[in-house]
């Protein structure tokens, strides 16, 4: 499972969805998406200064610079780099807001984890009478984005996004076909996706043998079990943050399933190492047993597709919707946008950044990228095939706010580790039959509890 999602390049991480096309050839393709017509091009190009935070010069300039060069070429660009705002003891966050709030960029480029932070402490521009004064498009541009955006900013557009992250089930249609097993559909729940991978058989050893399903970088089946409460919209705390709620019977079926799924062989995890951060090329070939052929099943996002490629795979495979308990089987906890582009609510050149804004999300940007990128455009129409294959399961989503928000951020951050080791050592017991999985989520529960009322006195006596 390719982590797309902690590229923070709002803040200053490397983003990868640009990518590097010399001038000549961004000039001409801005040319022919324009007819040609350079004189209003000319005419309406705007001047001045632009005062943009980004990561670093370099960086920019090897991103973004020839996008600038061709579409905008009378405007001054200013970088603020932004890389300072990493360091031991440092809040990434705070500190950017600090940046934004002292050397007042016009152009901001967030994130799907601090967009909404900087919506609701008033940083950002609200871009919906610019959109409606210019008549841009934005019906043009998928739902879910825009939906995702509006939500996040409390109804107000703060933020437009070119491209986006979302997951769907790849299959193996040689090994279905070999077992004689039906395909999986579009329609199923967890439960049907369990039966379906209980069917393959589950002899021989763990380094040839193949499996129903496998989805990598699952250090424990207490993530796997975690990421189908997400699918389902569980979450592990009460609003407030100071109850858990583990032991539920909704809880209970999906540790359930996922234990004897683990027990019975059907599902395999590699054991990494929890402190394990790098991963090397052996290791990323063991948690991609899809592209290996050894698993009939997996949930992934476009990068499997590279893999895949990577990897020589030589199977018939295909995608679908991933398994949901959604009626409407549109819900994943896996859709992200990146990067979006925002306006700073003080900025001093709002004209020129929503220009910058507005091209960088536009058709006529969406074409050029559609030539030099394997990344999902928020443009559906510019969404090519992909080795024959239909990228169409991508766009069968909605975005749900229940399903991301699982994890309630007002948690004290020692309450994670804490939690996380306890829970652990019941999945253990629960995987080595020491106890029922209904004994280990209340004594999980219990233990739980405990650490999560420390985490809160903790957090009480630091302030």
């Amino acid at each position: 499972m390719e982590h797309r999602e902690n590229e923070r390049g709002g803040t200053g991480l490397t983003l990868t969805r640009w990518k590097y096309v010399s001038a000549a050839v961004l000039t001409a393709a801005v040319m022919l998406s324009s007819g040609c017509d350079q004189k209003p091009q000319q005419a309406s190009s705007p001047k001045g200064v632009l005062k943009i935070a980004f990561g670093s010069e370099d960086s920019f300039q090897h991103m973004y610079a020839d996008y600038f060069i061709a579409k905008f070429p009378e405007l001054e660009v200013q970088i603020i780099p932004t890389q300072d705002i990493y360091g031991q003891g440092k809040d990434p966050l705070k500190e950017y807001m600090k940046l934004v709030d002292e050397q007042r960029p016009d152009l901001l480029f967030t994130n799907s984890f601090d967009y909404d932070k900087l919506a609701s402490t008033g940083r950002l521009y609200d871009l919906s009478p610019l959109v409606a004064k210019d008549h841009f498009d934005i019906e043009n541009l998928l739902p879910a984005a825009v939906d995702y955006l509006k939500i996040k900013g409390q109804g107000k557009l703060y933020g437009l996004a070119p491209s986006f992250s979302s997951s769907v089930m790849f299959y193996n249609k040689d090994l279905f076909d070999r077992y004689q097993i039906p395909y999986p559909t579009d329609r199923m729940t967890w439960e049907d996706m369990f039966r379906l991978a209980a069917r393959f058989p589950a002899d021989g050893s763990k380094a040839e043998r193949i499996y129903g399903f496998h989805m990598g970088y699952m250090k424990s089946p207490q993530d796997f079990a975690d990421y189908i409460g997400q699918t389902q919209g569980l979450s592990l705390v009460d609003a407030e943050g100071k109850k858990l709620l583990i032991n539920t019977e909704a809880w209970k079926r999906i540790y359930t399933m996922v234990i004897e799924g683990y027990k019975s062989g059907m599902l395999q995890w590699t054991y990494s190492p929890e402190d394990k951060t790098r991963y090397d090329k052996e290791d990323v070939e063991a948690e991609d047993l899809f592209s290996a052929g050894r698993s009939a099943m997996t949930i992934s996002n476009i990068g499997q597709i590279s893999g895949l490629k990577q990897r020589g795979a030589t199977f018939a495979w295909s995608m679908t919707s991933t398994p949901s308990a959604d009626p409407n089987h549109k819900r994943s906890p896996n859709f992200y946008l990146y990067p979006i582009f925002s306006i700073n609510a003080q900025a001093e050149n709002v004209t020129n950044a929503w220009e910058v804004v507005k091209f960088f999300n536009s058709a006529e940007a969406a074409r050029i990228e559609a030539k030099t990128s394997v990344e999902l455009p928020v443009r559906k129409a510019f969404a090519k095939e992909m080795d024959g294959h239909s990228l169409e399961p991508f766009y069968q989503i909605s975005y749900d706010e229940t399903t991301q928000a699982s994890y309630n951020e007002s948690i004290p951050r020692s309450f994670g580790e804490a939690y996380r080791k306890v829970s652990l050592q019941q999945v253990s017991a629960m995987m080595k039959g020491e106890v029922s999985v209904d004994k280990g989520l209340q004594q999980l529960q219990e233990q739980g509890q405990l650490a999560l009322d420390e985490a809160w006195a903790i957090a009480a006596a630091g302030k």
